[in-house]
């Protein structure tokens, strides 16, 4: 499938004569450059593309995805995500002038009986990749008939994500795979190009000459918040029990030099290597690191999150944790529980300033829409909750699994509520991570971060939120002397590694981000 693109040369701004075949419906497509040579280029060589969040890595991919099926054939278009699924399945009705059958949703709601059906009929297959997976079986008859797949937030292509075997299985398709950003790691970025088959990178970021003009600018403001004093003193608690939890660890035999969640969950290869050796005493050891880790998630929620999430998980754990019983039946832990009580019902912001912060930026900023994300669900449950009983206008977008905390969201809620959004009769959305990938809000002004996000892959798809048709603004809001402040510069640094990864290590001499790669560490 290489060689010509088969897409007409360009023609001047304003000339009547279609730049691409008949199947894209391009009147509904503001023509931009950048599109149109990354375009090109995807439909000649397997194309990784990694560019800003709102520069329309979709229409790139419709575009390609046009050229290649018009003497006939199928694309198969996957997401991570049910709403992604039926976001890329909506813009392909748009732009791509097909009849309403020959383009399928599927995912794991649709009946195995019907899927084969399904792929044997259209011509644009949008799914998960787990089903795509799963299907192996009834895809084999159309499986030559597959000109195109399309992976979207392409960074998952790593480890035994489903995204990997698909890869595989289509080996003789063309493949474009687009993210806002692969990571900020060497060897992770090469196993995305191995497993995807990338020959070709085209990347541009908000620098690049030809996108410099689509970019509107996102205004970033850290607000730094003290911990009330009732917060430390739980906080100071819990850090007693995780110092002597660590030292009845450290009794066998190994140091815990930095008390990380990391390092602790490290311990396990060994703690059970002695088990299975026979050295019984060892139970004890992995006891004591459970609740080391437990015990650590909940200084986080203290640190990051306020007490009312943190009571709300404190009783939770309490409750459902079987392995937690032992934390318990320490008399800290009791002082703690009735501190965490008794600070819940005083004003928020002596127990929870994060939730007052963010009600006196939405006071400040009262038009636009505004997003604001939770690493936590008990986190966004609370906040959303807050918030509609303080008059705003606002609504919960969470993802579909049920857990302790409550149900999550059907897949049809999930989509009432981004239209809603959408449409302005929700002014406020409370967003977990599942908000954070390809979610198509093209017109939120303001975005908050309830915390920083060490990802630097989830930071770029926050930010990239806003800031899509006029400048946009983030505040992050970091707890002083907390895990906010590893997790904000942790996360800059990733991105700023990634960034020299791609501009300077892989195309040495070139500053201008903007690249495109014969070969990126495909063995």
């Amino acid at each position: 499938m290489s060689g010509d693109s088969g897409i007409p040369p360009n023609t001047p701004a304003g000339n009547a004569n279609r730049r691409y075949p008949g199947l894209l419906r391009e009147e509904l497509i503001e023509f931009r450059e950048y599109q149109d040579a990354i375009a090109r280029n995807a439909v000649d060589r397997n194309t990784l593309i990694v560019i800003p969040t709102a520069l329309g890595k979709t229409v790139i991919a419709v575009i390609a995805i046009s050229v290649l099926i018009d003497g006939g054939g199928k694309c198969i278009f996957l997401a991570p995500t049910r709403p992604l699924v039926h976001q890329h399945s909506e813009s392909m009705r748009k732009f791509l002038d097909l009849p309403e059958g020959e383009i399928a949703e599927v995912t794991g709601e649709v009946d195995k009986s019907l899927r084969g059906g399904l792929y044997r009929k259209a011509r644009i297959i949008v799914s998960t990749p787990q089903v795509i997976d799963n299907d192996s079986d009834l895809l084999a008859g159309v499986r030559d008939d597959v000109k195109v797949v399309v992976f979207d937030e392409a960074h998952r292509a790593t480890g035994d994500y489903s995204y990997v075997s698909v890869a595989e299985y289509f080996s003789s398709s063309r493949i474009i795979a687009t993210t806002a950003s692969p990571g900020g790691d060497r060897e992770k970025i090469n196993e995305i190009m191995r497993h995807l088959r990338i020959e070709n990178l085209e990347v541009r970021d908000e620098y690049s000459h030809d996108v410099v003009d689509y970019i509107k600018g996102i205004d970033i403001e850290q607000v730094r918040i003290t911990a009330p004093p009732g917060c430390t003193q739980i906080i100071g608690h819990l850090n007693e029990m995780m110092d002597s939890t660590v030292k009845k660890l450290e009794s066998f035999g190994f140091a815990v030099n930095g008390h990380s969640r990391k390092e602790i969950i490290a311990l396990g290869d060994y703690i059970f290597g002695q088990i299975k050796d026979g050295r019984k005493e060892f139970y004890a050891a992995v006891r004591y690191r459970t609740q080391a880790i437990l015990i650590d998630y909940l200084v986080e929620f203290a640190e990051t999150q306020g007490v009312l999430p943190f009571y709300e998980y404190l009783e939770e754990m309490k409750r459902d944790n079987a392995k937690a019983r032992p934390l318990f039946a320490d008399g800290r832990m009791v002082t703690i529980e009735q501190d965490a009580m008794k600070l819940s019902g005083m004003p928020l912001n002596l127990h929870t300033p994060k939730i007052s912060k963010v009600i006196d930026i939405l006071k400040e900023r009262n038009s636009g829409k505004v997003i604001v994300f939770c690493h936590y669900r008990v986190t966004a449950n609370i906040l959303s909750g807050i918030l509609k009983r303080e008059g705003f206008s606002c609504e919960k977008f969470i993802g579909q699994s049920s857990r302790n905390e409550g149900r999550g969201m059907s897949q049809k809620e999930q989509a009432s509520t981004l239209q809603l959004f959408r449409d302005g009769a929700v002014r406020i959305l409370v967003a977990t991570q599942v908000g954070e990938e390809g979610l198509d809000v093209p017109a939120a002004d303001t975005v908050i971060f309830y915390e920083p996000v060490a990802s630097e892959v989830r930071s770029i798809q926050r930010r990239g939120r806003t800031g899509r048709f006029g400048k946009g603004k983030v505040f992050v809001l970091i707890m002083e002397n907390s895990r906010d402040m590893a997790y904000y510069y942790s996360a800059g640094r990733k991105e700023n590694r990634m960034k020299n990864i791609l501009r300077e290590d892989l195309n040495p001499g070139k500053k201008d981000p903007q690249m495109t790669f014969d070969s990126f560490g495909v063995r």
